[in-house]
């Protein structure tokens, strides 16, 4: 069943590719309001398209801001899994549009590379999910599994309406795991799984001193300085010397690294020395006993994002502010709880602040952490479709980063999460001169055929787990 799938994806690559820069050349830029028909115009693209290809169902479907486009066919029958594959197709803002060497909108191929918006992140990987559904449907008249397909419109501004779309759709969205196809490789001759992401707590730190600035000759020395007073709370956040963080009781949910998990991250190409290159610093900081890629995928830390307030123009102002605020960060790891976080926080802060001044700490964000079971049937048939479509074994990596809606399928629908990409380092997603590269692309196709056959093969229900 697979091989005419096979075929049928090879030799209708160059029509898949004019397909993907149609699509391409829709601006759908979910942030920004005049784009609005854009999106919808995006939406409706991809559900005629799957019409087209056989999807029994695909429609454009109403949420509470951008419309998401679902889609099924579930003819294999009650007996086979079901797999629900995501992705989105909002994409970033273009700016800055003068270091684009091509019109972001105007995809353009450059040696084996698609230049445009959203080629890498990510239309470019939905599109090598629907070209791989339309290769099973239209080289064996079926798919091996039954298929969903859910893309939104609003991935780029932190997806605030998919959480609610998932939990009034649950029924409709069940399904025995969830394909998500966002991510990149190692290198074109390295896929990369992931069976993990941090968490985050993000918080906004304000400290209020007088009613009104004052006049710093005439109240300094007297006053409490807000600015003053900040500072010295944020460097009591983290050690200087371990980087540990301070907050009492940060640590004591975080899951230790097994000692498989340290094989794996050791075994992967990326060395200290690069990531100080790629960072573009004198030198690495973090937790002694832990190399960089573990820091940086699994375990937590904490950052000050900005410092707002105050006399920050041209020239000079003797100042003592009224108040003075920060935003700060923490990523998280299992088993850490982003609302645990952010009260222990919120405490510390209260327990060290001095009573010269007042204190508001507010939670502006929380997503929490994600593990799933490496060695679960739906993420080894992602390795061995990995090994069939590159012909390579790919790397296992929890991720640094932070993808809410990954929890939430986990929570909503009770499944494992596999992460899966076609994309490189170098794509420059969110960054000018955004691309794909063609061969990625095209294996990636082969890779996700081969899947779904794979898929096919674990047993209905056998992928459900619970975090």
């Amino acid at each position: 069943m697979t091989n005419a799938a096979l075929i049928y994806a090879k030799d209708h690559r160059q029509q898949h590719l004019q397909s993907l820069i149609d699509l391409l050349r829709i601006p759908s830029i979910s942030t920004l309001a005049e784009h609005n028909p854009d999106m919808k115009r995006a939406a409706q693209w991809l559900a005629d398209y799957l019409k087209g290809i056989g999807m029994a169902r695909a429609e454009v479907m109403p949420t509470g801001g951008h419309p998401a486009v679902y889609a099924e066919w579930l003819g294999a029958g009650a007996g086979a899994p079901t797999l629900l594959a995501y992705g989105h197709y909002d994409v970033q803002p273009i700016d800055p549009l003068a270091e684009w060497r091509t019109p972001p909108f105007e995809p353009a191929i450059r040696g084996d590379d698609l230049f445009a918006r959203g080629a890498s992140d990510d239309k470019g990987q939905v599109f090598a999910v629907v070209a791989a559904t339309e290769a099973h449907l239209k080289g064996n008249g079926r798919l091996p599994i039954n298929l969903k397909l859910l893309f939104e419109g609003e991935e780029e501004i932190t997806s605030p309406n998919l959480a609610p779309f998932v939990k009034r759709h649950r029924q409709m969205l069940a399904a025995d795991a969830v394909l998500v196809c966002d991510q990149a490789m190692l290198s074109p001759q390295l896929p990369l799984i992931m069976y993990g992401l941090r968490g985050l707590t993000y918080m906004e730190v304000e400290v209020r001193g007088p009613t009104q600035d004052l006049h710093s000759g005439t109240f300094g020395g007297v006053v409490d300085n807000p600015f003053n007073v900040l500072v010295r709370l944020l460097a009591q956040l983290q050690d200087p010397v371990s980087h540990r963080v301070l907050i009492p009781g940060f640590y004591s949910r975080v899951r230790p690294l097994s000692d498989e998990e340290r094989a794996l991250l050791a075994r992967l190409p990326q060395t200290d020395e690069q990531l100080r290159r790629l960072a573009g610093v004198p030198a690495l900081v973090g937790e002694k006993g832990y190399t960089a890629i573990e820091r940086s995928c699994a375990r937590p830390s904490l950052d000050i994002h900005g410092i707002p307030g105050g006399f920050i123009a041209a020239g000079k102002k003797t100042v003592i502010p009224a108040r003075a605020g920060a935003k700060v960060s923490m990523r998280l790891v299992p088993d850490q709880d982003p609302d645990e976080i952010a009260g222990l926080f919120e405490a510390y802060l209260h327990a060290i602040a001095p009573r010269t001044v007042e204190l508001e700490v507010r939670t502006l964000g929380a997503a929490r952490p994600v593990i799933v079971d490496l060695h679960g049937p739906a993420i080894q048939a992602a390795a061995t479709a990995y090994r069939d479509g590159f012909g390579a074994s790919p790397a296992f990596q929890r991720g640094g980063g932070t993808v809410p809606i990954v929890r939430d399928f986990q929570d909503l629908l009770g499944v494992p999460i596999v992460m899966m990409g076609f994309g490189l380092p170098d794509d420059n997603n969110h960054a000018p001169n955004e691309k794909i590269n063609l061969t990625c692309l095209y294996k990636g196709i082969e890779t996700l055929t081969h899947y779904y056959t794979l898929f096919a093969g674990t047993k209905k229900g056998s992928s459900r787990t619970r975090e």
